[in-house]
């Protein structure tokens, strides 16, 4: 990122390529429309290409991004607050089945849909900490610096998380 910040252009293309697809399932596990999913990753590399001279050391870069696109998520869910579209993510769904898992499709999709449906009935905030934590592999700390809440407020959320994901998917465990 300092390289790009300091007009590396190829800097740049590595951090998109590494980045792009967690970014994009990120906006994926909000339960967002894929065509809104892909919109928001779009504001949100533009965001950082505007804001790339602001890059400071003290964080890492997907800690910046992801703060970038949280906050990016909470703007577009203020503007739209009435119910959004749903929309088919077996894909992004089936990404985080394990390979046992993917041996009976009819089985999988039924998996893959309950699992979507058991992330987007999850209050906002647990839903937040679920998928940065899941997703994107940030710790606790680095979930509470990007979403600017205390440590501990963070591990209640992802227990609580747990706890009805869990309980919504207990038919499901074999």
């Amino acid at each position: 990122m300092l390289a790009y910040a300091k007009g590396d252009a190829t800097a740049f293309d590595q951090l998109y390529a590494r980045h792009k697809q967690p970014l994009f399932v990120f906006f994926l596990r909000q339960n967002l429309p894929r065509s809104i999913a892909e919109e928001l990753c779009h504001d949100t590399w533009l965001k950082l290409i505007k804001n790339r001279h602001g890059y400071q050391t003290n964080a890492l870069f997907t800690t910046f991004l992801f703060t970038i696109a949280r906050r990016i998520a909470i703007d577009y869910t203020q503007k739209k607050s009435v119910n959004l579209e749903k929309q088919e993510t077996d894909n992004a769904a089936q990404s985080i089945l394990s390979p046992a898992q993917q041996n009976n499709d009819k089985d999988n999709q039924t998996l893959a849909m309950a699992l979507k449906e058991q992330i987007a009935a999850l209050p906002f905030e647990q839903r937040e900490v679920f998928l940065l934590k899941q997703e994107a592999g940030f710790s606790l700390e680095d979930i509470a610096k990007i979403t600017f809440q205390n440590k501990e407020k963070v591990k209640s959320c992802w227990r609580y998380a747990l706890q009805k994901m869990r309980k919504g998917l207990r038919f499901y465990d074999q």
